[in-house]
């Protein structure tokens, strides 16, 4: 699939997402390792921030975020 070049709104969801991992994990997502492909795809999926927030939490063990 293909992904317009600027889109605002995930630009914004994006750094919300950014945001509560720095808050609830002290790491970006790119400190992570999460792959972009991942979030863009999440994002045009439709998902919410905690739903990509239990994906990312899932995929790379982090315990901090099961409860969130």
């Amino acid at each position: 699939m293909s992904y317009p070049l600027f889109d605002s709104g995930y630009i914004l969801w994006a750094g919300d997402l950014d945001s509560r991992l720095k808050e609830q994990v002290g790491l970006s997502f790119r400190a992570l390792g999460v792959d972009p492909r991942l979030l863009l795809r999440s994002y045009y999926d439709g998902c919410s921030v905690s739903a990509a927030l239990s994906v990312i939490a899932a995929r790379h063990g982090l315990d901090a975020l099961a409860g969130a």
